[in-house]
């Protein structure tokens, strides 16, 4: 029993660690942070394992430490929402509400998935011994393989779409109409920059780029244009590569524009440093928010430029 108890317990936070890579890339977070979901994988994988025992022991009554934790790891994702909310404020580029709920909604549904592995684990653990005839040692071999690939299967499963699996990203020239009128690809009308040490920062720092929806999609179109989807890009961009701006500088703050002719997006962007392949390959891994997706099911027999048959 206490070996077995032990692998899950492994096994719960491995599935954490295995997490971690993800979401170092969609939002970079610090090494308190990595501290406090290392304890809760531990917390949330230790109540995996011992549910397999108590309910075998018909200890129906421990089973109400379930509904103890899920309240507990809700009360995680309500304290992170807070916390970026708050941090906000300090941003030179905002996430946004809608990225915000969507990391708070990632750090609790972790937790869970530290109590599947764990639980499946021991719990195959004990079907094999008993019901097969195993010994205790090839029986603790095989859990500890079921729980690690249980890991990669949620992993995959959980993994979310990226920009780059719905639109075509390039990068497209920043100039000025009538002297101060922003323009990016063929828009005009981003935005008017009106000093002219503003408009030379744009020409020499400048990065214009333009987000096309594949296969000319309304669907995916109309998730790129999502208020909230347009300023995780935004935010994506700034948190990876940096902005060339100071606080008090908005007009170098990105500004995400619906292009009407091919229902692209286009951006503006001042990066640290201007490295082209970098910035598409930021736009492509950015992740897509449950929100922006919705069902759209309207757009479903539409494409861009026509009407596409059923």
């Amino acid at each position: 029993m206490d070996k077995v108890f032990f692998i899950g317990i492994i096994i719960g936070i491995i599935t954490r660690l295995i997490m971690l890579n993800l979401d170092q890339k969609q939002y970079p977070t610090q090494p308190n942070v990595l501290i406090s979901q290392l304890v809760l994988a531990f917390v949330a994988s230790s109540l995996g394992a011992l549910l397999v025992p108590a309910l075998i022991e018909r200890s129906y009554t421990s089973i109400t430490f379930l509904s103890l934790a899920g309240e507990q790891f809700r009360q995680v994702r309500e304290n992170r929402r807070d916390t970026l909310s708050e941090l906000e404020k300090k941003q030179l580029v905002k996430r946004g509400n809608a990225f915000i709920e969507e990391i708070a909604k990632t750090y609790e549904v972790r937790n869970y998935m530290c109590i599947i592995t764990s639980f499946a684990t021991v719990g195959f653990y004990y079907l094999i011994t008993s019901e097969f005839n195993i010994s205790q040692n090839i029986g603790l071999i095989i859990s500890t393989v079921v729980g690690i690939a249980l890991a990669f299967i949620l992993k995959r499963v959980m993994r979310r779409d990226s920009i780059g699996d719905i639109a075509d990203v390039k990068i497209v020239d920043i100039g000025f109409e009538n002297e101060s009128i922003l323009k990016v690809g063929d828009l005009s009308g981003i935005t008017n920059v009106g000093l002219k040490k503003d408009r030379d920062r744009f020409l020499k720092y400048g990065v214009g780029i333009e987000i096309i929806p594949k296969d000319k999609s309304y669907i995916n179109a109309s998730i790129i244009q999502n208020p909230g989807q347009r300023q995780t890009i935004a935010y994506n961009l700034y948190s990876r590569l940096g902005i060339y701006r100071q606080k008090n500088e908005p007009v170098f703050t990105p500004l995400p524009r619906r292009n009407p002719k091919n229902e692209s997006l286009v951006i503006a962007y001042l990066p640290i440093e201007k490295d082209e392949q970098a910035i598409i390959n930021v736009i492509k891994s950015c992740p897509i928010i449950s929100s922006a997706k919705g069902k759209n099911l309207a757009l479903k027999n539409y494409i861009i430029g026509g009407k596409e048959g059923l």
